[in-house]
């Protein structure tokens, strides 16, 4: 009777530190898991302000005369009739 005391306060024991251990792993997974969570709602956040630029864009080139314009000129190298285009060449690039 006075071992069994002892074996049972260790096997108590035991237990309570692989249950504390097992606290701790699924809590530094819960931690890993909060801050992935996070970072994936940043980078929604993120994606959806690209999205709304993008549409906005998308708005001002169907709508938008001055933008057309500005993108044809820009891409494309149109000129207005009657404008002259000139192209400056750096020195070195002519060589």
């Amino acid at each position: 009777m006075r071992i069994f005391r002892p074996v049972l306060f260790v096997i108590a024991l035991a237990l309570l530190v692989v249950s504390v251990r097992q606290f701790m792993n699924g809590y530094n997974d819960w931690q890993q898991a909060q801050l992935a969570e996070e970072a994936y709602r940043s980078e929604i956040r993120g994606l959806e302000a690209k999205r709304d630029r993008l549409k906005q864009r998308v708005e001002m080139l169907k709508n938008d005369e001055l933008t057309k314009e500005r993108l044809a000129r820009k891409r494309l190298g149109y000129i207005r009739a009657g404008e002259r285009k000139f192209k400056v060449v750096k020195p070195d690039a002519v060589k």
